[in-house]
């Protein structure tokens, strides 16, 4: 654990060294980070955006959302892809809050640590370990971290974990993040991910860390 830590502490220098230090957007309600999570399963960003634009020109409340009939909301869903599965899980998971807390809310996981608002957040059924992690860092500012798929391959090629399962991964990693580096090193891992360190083809010869790096099938301009 010791090494895995330092090892993640000289990766987030050098990228704050490339890519600075990222500025936290204004977070969501934690309701909607919830929908937006699952929007984002299984589709890229483009997709989940125009899923959620269209979910909410055609829905004015989360109210309106879960009585809407799943034929009317999977037609509104359709631009992100697997419409029918998200429909069916989104729908439910408002109902199951209403029926929880009474409003169509989470906001009261803000008053929670991070164990107990994370022990909450997986009573709902859909969400897995990475969504949690979204919900829990982009909403409700607590130091966790998710790894997706940029976060995962990266560092795995830099040899700070070893395990092949990403929900094993999203649970494993998160002691060895330190608090305070949560959000800057998932932005600029996943900035790093997207832009250099890609699955095909990544561009090795202007990583900033791939003296770190292990992987053998490092790629030459």
């Amino acid at each position: 654990m010791k090494e895995q830590a330092a090892a993640i502490e000289i990766l987030h220098e050098r990228l704050v060294g490339e890519y600075g230090v990222p500025i936290p957007q204004r977070a969501l309600p934690a309701l909607d980070e919830l929908v937006l999570t699952i929007l984002s399963q299984n589709t890229t960003d483009t997709n989940r955006d125009r899923a959620w634009t269209a979910l909410k020109q055609s829905y004015p409340d989360w109210e309106s959302v879960a009585q809407a009939s799943l034929r009317s909301l999977e037609e509104a869903l359709q631009p992100g892809g697997l419409q029918r599965v998200k429909a069916r899980r989104i729908k439910d998971l408002l109902l199951q809050i209403k029926r929880e807390h009474g409003a169509y809310d989470l906001e009261h996981l803000r008053n929670l640590d991070l164990t107990a608002a994370r022990e909450a957040l997986s009573g709902y059924k859909g969400l897995g370990a990475k969504s949690i992690n979204c919900i829990l860092l982009f909403s409700l500012k607590k130091p966790a971290f998710p790894v997706d798929t940029h976060v995962f391959r990266m560092l795995q090629r830099i040899g700070i974990h070893a395990t092949k399962d990403l929900t094993r991964a999203n649970n494993e990693l998160q002691e060895a993040v330190p608090d305070e580096i949560s959000y800057p090193f998932h932005m600029n891992v996943i900035r790093h991910g997207r832009e250099v360190c890609t699955a095909r083809s990544p561009k090795c010869w202007r990583c900033c860390v791939t003296d770190l790096c292990g992987f053998d099938q490092k790629t030459v301009e």
